[in-house]
């Protein structure tokens, strides 16, 4: 089962240069008032979300994006159609997670990874439903040339398909409004716990956001009792981070519903 977050050097280092600093805006207006906007979103259609966060975020009384990745659904695809009909929102991972994407055309890539995904979700979970991607690996060198040509093709690709948004888990400064509207393909994300079990790396995050009036994405992998290595947060920890979240002045909903404000430009109502 493929779990693994790749970290390369230089992947992607167009794109950590060009979106690091934060476009310059007033606070935006969330919903209720709230200093900043967060989205809970897990990857890789794991048993221990299903498991652990999924009744978290019911006891939480929030809604997450969950990117699946076709291989490992297997025979969990009930439960994640409930936890759609529960109201969380579904996106693309790929159908195999792959890392190594330079050995890609983009043809290729549509043909083996992206379409067919898109497809799938679209049988068992609505052709409605907001489009979203998450890049496996965070890695968007997809084809020969340098980092800007790479990620320009990728997103070219993605936008072709009918995707409206990508998110990257590269741990840069959370959007702003402002970005999120010029770069839909380029939302940064933090998977705070992936390399160290503490929730008050992703708290700090999320401060960071509420500094800025701006939105935290916040990228979660396994949710598990004990943690083994790299990738796995704790049950404890995923539920210190939710019970944290609850007392903030931020409004948590998922990726494509903050979508949905940050492009209409004013605060829309909170739906259940």
């Amino acid at each position: 089962m493929l779990t693994r977050r790749g970290v390369s050097a230089g992947v992607g280092a167009s794109l950590l240069g060009a979106t690091r600093a934060a476009t310059a805006t007033a606070p935006f207006a969330w919903p209720g008032g709230a200093r900043a906007a967060v989205s809970l979103t897990y990857d890789d259609a794991l048993d221990s979300q299903l498991a652990n966060a999924v009744p978290a975020l019911a006891t939480a009384g929030f809604k997450a994006t969950f990117f699946l990745t076709k291989d490992n659904v297997g025979a969990a695809l009930g439960d994640w159609v409930q936890a759609g009909r529960a109201g969380h929102e579904i996106g693309n991972h790929t159908v195999s997670h792959p890392c190594g994407l330079q050995a890609y055309s983009p043809a290729a890539f549509a043909r083996d990874e992206l379409i067919p995904m898109q497809d799938w979700l679209d049988l068992n979970f609505g052709a409605s439903r907001r489009r979203l991607y998450a890049y496996p690996c965070s890695v968007t060198d997809l084809g020969q040339g340098d980092a800007d040509a790479q990620l320009a093709r990728y997103e070219a690709l993605l936008r072709s398909i009918g995707l409206r948004a990508a998110r990257t888990c590269d741990q840069d400064a959370p959007n702003t409004a402002a970005h999120a509207r010029a770069h839909p393909y380029r939302l940064r994300a933090s998977a705070a716990t992936y390399d160290v079990d503490d929730p008050a790396l992703a708290t700090a995050y999320v401060r960071q956001a509420m500094a800025a009036g701006g939105w935290a994405i916040l990228v979660f992998h396994e949710i598990l009792a004990t943690r083994g290595g790299a990738g796995e947060t704790t049950v404890a920890t995923h539920r210190a981070v939710l019970d944290w979240l609850r007392d903030q002045p931020v409004w948590c909903a998922p990726m494509g519903q903050v979508l949905d404000a940050v492009h209409q430009g004013v605060s829309i109502s909170i739906r259940t």
